[in-house]
């Protein structure tokens, strides 16, 4: 299950976005338009689902969240843009580290 998610996560949505991966979920986030795309096997899938629904590729940011502790991740295969500027997998730029924590946290705290 992939979702693109706008607003605050409720349970049920909680529960079908770790089909995959049991405690932990994969994100994709949108910087500009503060949403994400969560869910899945893989990051790429998650991309896909924003760019149809109007993301553009470079706004796009990837990670994980664990569901058990809260804890937000930075690291994505599809991070790694050299044409962008972005060479390593993991989000090293501290603004756009926050900003993708910020939206995380808005959509699954608590």
């Amino acid at each position: 299950m992939i979702k693109i998610l706008r607003g605050k996560l409720d349970d049920q949505d909680l529960a079908g976005l770790q089909e995959e991966y049991e405690g932990y979920i994969k994100v994709v986030v949108d910087l500009k338009r503060e949403i994400l795309a969560a869910g899945g096997e893989y990051h790429v899938d998650c991309e896909q689902v924003l760019i149809r629904d109007g993301s553009k590729q470079s706004d796009l940011w990837g990670g994980g969240y664990t569901v058990t502790t809260g804890e937000v991740d930075y690291m994505a295969l599809s991070n790694y843009r050299p044409v962008e500027g972005r060479v390593t997998y993991e989000i090293a730029d501290e603004e756009v580290r926050c900003l993708f924590k910020e939206i995380v946290g808005k959509i699954f705290s608590e």
